[in-house]
This record gives C-alpha cells, structure tokens and sequence, in this order.
C-alpha cells in the first residue's frame, strides 16, 4: 500500500523495503529511458550519465522526481547511491528487461 503513498494511497512507508519500493518504481521509469537511449543500453550506463539526464525536466518528463528525492530522504541517501544501486541491479537483467540497446558490446 506504501507504494503508492500521497498518490493513491497515504499509507506512509515505514520500513525500509516500502521505502525502497517506493522510491525506485519512479527511478527505475528514468533509468530506463535513459538507458533505451544509449547504443549499449544499461550495460554502459553509469550513474553520471544518469545524473545529467535525471536533472533535465523535459526527459522522462512524466516521472516525478519529487518523489524520488523523498524517497531517497526517507532512506537517509543520496539520489547518486539509489541510482547507482539500481542500475547495478538491473545490469545483470539488460536483456530480459530490454535493456541492452541496439549495439551490443
């Protein structure tokens, strides 16, 4: 239920799982625009690259980063650790979440 708070449900997320749930369904929306953007997908995706487009209000424009940075400050960390992280996570999964882009290395 924590998944949604302040969007569908208030719920707060108490531990830190619902924490992270709710924090990465809006992250991962990102990194995964950005890597589709990318000849190599997520495989060579690193998190500065993450960072300038994650800054950039107009990309991915429907995922909020408000959220995200809420998030990451229920976690007590930085959006750079969540996302590195996450794009960690998902590296080993490039191909079975279409991740791998349109040249691979």
């Amino acid at each position: 239920m924590s998944h949604g708070w302040g969007i569908c449900t208030d719920v707060q997320p108490q531990t830190n799982m619902e924490k992270s749930l709710f924090t990465v369904d809006e992250l991962t929306g990102i990194i995964q625009a950005c890597a589709r953007m990318r000849p190599h997908g997520i495989t060579d995706l690193e998190v500065k690259s993450f960072m300038k487009k994650f800054k950039d209000k107009k990309f991915a424009a429907k995922c909020d980063r408000e959220i995200i940075r809420k998030g990451c400050e229920l976690l007590g960390m930085t959006v750079n650790d969540v996302a590195q992280i996450c794009i960690d996570g998902m590296k080993p999964y490039a191909a079975e979440i279409g991740l791998l882009g349109t040249e691979q290395a």
